[in-house]
């Protein structure tokens, strides 16, 4: 009973915490629409104005309504889960297709790519380059691209 008394506690706790996150997130987006309501309302009175100060006009409050830090950090968040569903599917992909005979190199070589694919997710998680740098598949639509290229000229496998 007392483990069970444990984990309710524990699932309070984190019904608390994700309350806390919605309602961040809720008091932003009222933040927002109150800042679209002050532009409508600059935007519909600008002739009668002629000219005001930013002061006068409310844009700092309007563009200080705009910031989002909770919205920013929860997407930060679905980003980075997806990020890491996205490379834990390649590395399992990878795998797979080795156990199944579709890739022709020694095992130590597939388990190393393997683990190489899986170690990207903590480094992209401590990177402090922008998240979506390298994240494109740019650079590994290109690889595609050339080596259809060189299949098409005949090349050797």
């Amino acid at each position: 009973m007392n483990q069970l008394a444990e984990r309710n506690a524990e699932h309070v706790a984190t019904i608390s915490a994700l309350e806390s996150r919605c309602a961040a997130l809720s008091a932003e987006n009222a933040a927002m629409k109150s800042a679209k309501e002050i532009i409508r309302h600059l935007n519909a009175n600008r002739e009668e104005a002629n000219f005001c100060g930013i002061d006068d006009c409310h844009i700092d409050d309007a563009v200080e309504a705009m910031l989002t830090p909770a919205t920013d950090a929860f997407l930060a968040e679905v980003r980075a889960s997806a990020r890491n569903e996205g490379i834990n599917y390649a590395a399992s992909r990878l795998a797979a297709a080795f156990n199944h005979g579709f890739v022709d190199k020694p095992l130590a070589e597939v388990c190393d790519v393997v683990r190489m694919i899986l170690d990207t997710k903590e480094e992209l998680a401590n990177s402090t380059l922008p998240p979506a740098d390298g994240l494109s598949g740019e650079y590994a639509e290109k690889f595609l691209a050339g080596f259809a290229a060189q299949l098409r000229k005949g090349a050797a496998l």
